[in-house]
Formats: structure tokens, sequence, C-alpha cells
């Protein structure tokens, strides 16, 4: 490393602190708070460096804006009611802080989910009852419809009246239930 770079980070921070000290002097000008001796000082720099009579001039407006501002006028009567609504806050989150923590609560989250299970079950029988009778009755004559093909073919209905008076379909469907 050359003795430049060496120099030059310890430069950068003493050109800040000089920027750092000339601008809280600026600030001490603009208040009034500087004696005479020093006040000449900085009015001889202002006529001299035109960096430091803009920094003067940029301090100048934030100043002037700053004084644009509507002043906030709190009084004791609204630190009071502040306080009061932030004390009111933290009480209601307390309380129902507790409410979750009461020994009885485990219970009715219990019955809750009871409750919630008997419906679900409930609701799915129902549905399955109403909606599935016709399904049953597919599942009670699928004998017939796995032969329709065959009795399709037959050309005269009385064969398929005798048959059915024969009971054939009777004493299959009463071992089936069985």
């Amino acid at each position: 490393m050359s003795s430049q770079d060496k120099e030059r980070p310890s430069n950068e921070l003493l050109n800040s602190e000089v920027s750092d000290q000339d601008s809280q002097q600026l600030v001490a000008y603009l208040d009034g708070e500087l004696d005479d001796q020093s006040s000449r000082d900085v009015e001889r720099r202002l006529s001299d460096d035109p960096e430091f009579r803009l920094r003067l001039q940029q301090l100048q407006q934030a100043w002037d804006l700053l004084d644009e501002l509507p002043l906030a006028n709190r009084d004791e009567a609204f630190t009071r009611s502040t306080v009061e609504f932030v004390t009111l806050n933290a009480r209601q989150q307390l309380a129902e802080t507790k409410q979750w923590i009461k020994p009885g609560k485990g219970k009715t989250i219990l019955w809750r989910l009871v409750i919630t299970l008997l419906a679900t079950g409930l609701g799915w029988w129902l549905g399955d009852w109403y909606f599935g009778q016709g399904h049953r009755e597919i599942l009670r004559d699928i004998e017939v419809i796995s032969e329709f093909d065959q009795y399709r073919l037959t050309e005269e209905f009385e064969f398929l009246e005798k048959l059915e008076q024969s009971g054939v379909f009777d004493k299959e469907g009463a071992s089936d239930e069985e």
C-alpha cells in the first residue's frame, strides 16, 4: 500500500470532522449563540468560502421550513389521555389472554370438536341415505341388469311373466339376503 492510500482515509475523516464542526458552528451562528469574535470569524469565512456560504444557505432554508410547520400543542391532558388509552388497551389484552388460559376452556374446545364431528357424521349418513337410494336399487337389481341382454332377446313377454311367477328370482334374492 502506498503512503497516499494510507493518508486518504484519514483526510476524509478529517474533512468530515471539519464539516461537522462547520455545521455546528453555522447552527450556533444562526441561533445567535456565538460571541462577537466567533461571529466575525464566521462572517469572514462566509465572504471568502463559497462552499461554506452554500452550507449556511441550506441550513437557513431548512430553518425557514421548520418555522413554517405548525407547532404541536401537547399539554398534560393529552399525555394523560394517551397513557389512559394505552393502559386500557393493555388491560383488555390481558383479559382476553386470561380467557384463553381458563381451565374450562379446554373442555369447551373439546365439546365443540365432538359436536362438529357428530354433525359431520350425521350429515354424511343422511346424505348417503338420501342420495344412495338409487344406487341401492341398482345393486338390488344387479342380477337382472347383468342378464339384460339375454332377456332383451326374448320376444315374448309371456315368457318373462312365467319366469317371474315361477319364483326363480325370489329364491335367488332370498339366498342373497340370508
